[in-house]
């Protein structure tokens, strides 16, 4: 069984960059986008959230896209 991995980074994207966004990539195409001062919190709790739905690695990433910081629920057993 493959494990999925979400990424909670910063915006490249020039509409969102200006409005401290962060945005939770899991595929292309899925990618929702979170503004303002709460903006990292709120991503991470969504990412969180969607681990739930089978093997995951949540991947945080800093300004640079560097990652800083790796969340497995490598435990979880799928739901069938």
């Amino acid at each position: 069984m493959s494990t999925r991995i979400i990424q909670v980074r910063p915006s490249r994207n020039s509409r969102w960059k200006k409005k401290g966004d962060w945005e939770v990539f899991e595929a292309e195409g899925v990618c929702p986008v979170w503004c303002g001062e709460n903006g990292r919190q709120n991503a991470l709790e969504y990412a969180r959230q969607r681990m739930g739905y089978g093997r995951c690695d949540l991947q945080a990433l800093d300004d640079n896209w560097n990652v800083v910081e790796t969340i497995t629920n490598e435990g979880l057993k799928a739901v069938v």
